[in-house]
């Protein structure tokens, strides 16, 4: 959609009508799932439910010494497969 978007706006029209095409024939093709909408709408709940819940040390951001010093970050790893919700919400899945 965002290539699209950016060929009608460089190319401009009539011309872009063909990527406009493109992109309606891809986006018709597509699979289609409502998983994303359920998602959001049961981590929309719990957050209502919930409300602010702590971030977990670990993914806390330490920008300075005070923070590192409270093991802020510690043990951060950029991908890693570990559940990183809020204790209340551990084992959640969102999507399915």
């Amino acid at each position: 959609a965002n290539a699209v978007f950016r060929a009608v706006e460089t190319i401009g029209y009539p011309e872009a009508g063909i990527n406009l095409s493109h992109g309606v024939v891809y986006l018709s093709k597509a699979t289609k799932s409502k998983a994303t909408y359920y998602a959001y709408l049961e981590a929309m709940a719990d957050a209502k439910e919930h409300g602010n819940l702590p971030i977990p040390l670990k993914i806390r951001n330490a920008p300075t010494k005070l923070m590192k010093d409270l093991d802020y970050g510690k043990g951060y790893e950029k991908y890693t497969k570990e559940d990183l919700l809020p204790d209340k919400l551990k084992g959640k899945k969102y999507w399915k």
